[in-house]
């Protein structure tokens, strides 16, 4: 064992492992959790405005496949916007009959996101949106390449911003961001 000038002993000296971490590893440790963090508060944040946008041009990429498949297929093509989707369906002689929620057709029941808030308006009035469709769909796409004018806006609460669909009678279908109104 070593000993001091004036003959004490002196513990052991303190290996590295035992003098704790150095200021460079705490630092590194530090920003790391600074990273994560802001990775994690950045994902959160923004979850709202990408579900809205999402669930638009989603719904913009299905009327625009249900008028397409209306005019190639020279079939009418009824659609209906409830609370959680949109539904499509084919009309025949006995009226609108609507697809189901199963099977592989794109047009099935759609639900386009969750928590988000649909409204839809037909020649400035704004519909009731139920839970499924009802006997006739709100909105047509034609054979001719017509379709039946709306509005559909989609929205979030914890979005800053919503999206208006347009629907145009030439079967022109458009999508813009709104600033929404608080």
């Amino acid at each position: 064992m070593p000993t001091s000038p004036a003959g004490t002993i002196e513990p052991h000296p303190r290996s590295r492992r035992e003098r704790g971490f150095s200021l460079v590893e705490i630092l590194v440790v530090v920003a790391i959790i600074g990273v994560t963090t802001g990775l994690v508060a950045l994902s959160i944040r923004g979850s709202g405005e990408r579900e809205v946008e999402n669930a638009a041009l989603r719904a913009q990429a299905l009327v625009r496949l249900a008028c397409e498949r209306a005019m190639i297929g020279g079939r009418d093509i009824g659609f209906a916007v409830v609370s959680d989707g949109l539904r499509f369906g084919y009309f025949d002689i006995d009226g609108w009959r609507p697809l189901g929620d199963t099977g592989s057709d794109e047009l099935r029941a759609r639900k386009l996101g969750r928590d988000l808030v649909l409204t839809a308006e037909r020649d400035g009035v704004v519909l009731p949106i139920p839970d499924e469709p009802g006997r006739e769909p709100s909105f047509a796409c034609l054979s001719s390449g017509e379709l039946t004018p709306f509005v559909m806006r989609v929205d979030r609460s914890d979005a800053s911003h919503l999206w208006e669909l347009e629907g145009h009678f030439d079967g022109d279908i458009t999508l813009r961001q709104v600033q929404r109104d608080f």
